[in-house]
């Protein structure tokens, strides 16, 4: 009986023991953990300032900024509610996301007491008008006309435009008798950048990139007396349908060699769009008139493209907007990726994300006083 006692003891203790270093494993596991999430998130918060062309890791955390805030998030919830000393890991990571925050969410007044808005812009990726449920492209084209003639926008930038026939525009979009495109080729069919108006365009242009296809247009006009140009461009695409992967994550299939391939093609894309920012800013900074810059800059407001572009002007959803301004329908509310910004001569009154299901994007529209 003594010696099975002992014996039982020894094993109690031997367990103990194991559990033990099981414990002080699982912890330092933790800690690991809580530390590398940290880092990620200060990483990304890095990419605002270090040039993808340069050096494009951070350019990866900052495309996972909101994702990341979430695990921080949510680790110190757990850590607080166990008392843990570990929750000053994430507290100190997540305090710099207050200077982020009304970049993708704003609480505050819907506008300022401004007097009636001069002009209306919008800012829309169209995908093509391929087309959602049962409607055809033209459907589809004709739908979004009748809204943007109820929402009384007077300039439409459209990215991601197509038409099979370009004398059908003025049919399917009669409130905006002023258009501008690069005609390219002899065919009838368009693909591209476009800018629509009910105002008449004075001069307009095509500033091509580099080593890509796609370009930044601009347009003059003269409104009531005044002077401005209005840029429209469709930076570098990630080049991965997110749709696809969204669709094979949810039914569970393998993913792990499409996430690879889809971070070699987003390196490349960080390059590019470096690239296209520095020629659009190099050409905002030789004019002295007012000007708006429409577009769908591919990468959120965590990110060297938006700092860039962003710098000494202003971003009419920081200005106007409310509540959650994601532009991407899908991965809600995570991606703004479509923007509306202008310098001193404008400031606006009202942004609105208007949640229609035409593309797969949501439009962008600014209502802005002209100083």
């Amino acid at each position: 009986m003594h010696l099975s006692s002992y014996a039982c003891g020894k094993k109690q203790k031997e367990y103990i023991f194991e559990m033990r270093k099981l414990f002080r494993f699982i912890k330092w596991i933790v800690w690991l953990c809580a530390i590398s999430l940290g880092i990620a998130l200060f990483i990304s918060y890095a990419s605002i300032y270090v040039p993808p062309i340069r050096f494009w890791i951070p350019a990866f955390f900052g495309l996972y900024f909101v994702p990341l805030v979430i695990v921080n998030a949510l680790f110190l919830l757990i850590f607080f509610v166990k008392r843990s000393r570990i929750a000053w890991i994430p507290f100190i990571a997540l305090l710099p996301t207050l200077l982020f925050a009304e970049f993708f969410v704003r609480w505050g007044p819907h506008g300022e007491s401004l007097p009636p808005p001069s002009l209306t812009i919008a800012s829309y990726n169209v995908c093509n008008f391929q087309g959602y449920g049962t409607k055809t492209r033209e459907e589809t084209m004709a739908e979004i006309g009748r809204f943007l003639q109820r929402e009384q926008v007077d300039i439409v930038c459209m990215q991601e435009f197509f038409c099979a026939d370009t004398a059908r525009i003025g049919i399917l979009f009669p409130s905006f008798p002023y258009r501008f495109y690069p005609k390219k080729g002899v065919g009838k069919s368009y693909k591209g950048n476009i800018i629509l108006s009910r105002i008449p365009i004075e001069n307009a242009q095509e500033l091509p990139f580099l080593d890509s296809r796609r370009s930044c247009l601009f347009a003059d006009f003269n409104h009531n007396g005044q002077l401005f140009r209005v840029y429209t461009t469709h930076l570098e695409s990630n080049n991965i349908s997110l749709n696809a992967l969204i669709d094979r994550i949810r039914h569970y299939q393998e993913v792990p060699d499409e996430f690879l391939q889809a971070h070699r093609r987003i390196r490349e894309a960080f390059r590019l769009r470096t690239l296209q920012v520095e020629a659009i800013s190099q050409h905002i900074e030789t004019i002295t008139k007012p000007f708006i810059l429409c577009g769908d800059f591919n990468d959120t407001p965590v990110s060297y493209t938006y700092h860039r572009l962003q710098r000494g002007i202003t971003d009419s959803f920081r200005q106007a907007g409310y509540g959650f301004g994601a532009t991407f329908r899908y991965l809600w509310p995570s991606l703004r990726i479509d923007y509306i910004l202008y310098n001193s001569a404008f400031t606006a009154k009202t942004h609105t994300t208007a949640r229609v299901p035409f593309s797969d994007h949501y439009p962008v529209i600014t209502e802005l006083i002209i100083l």
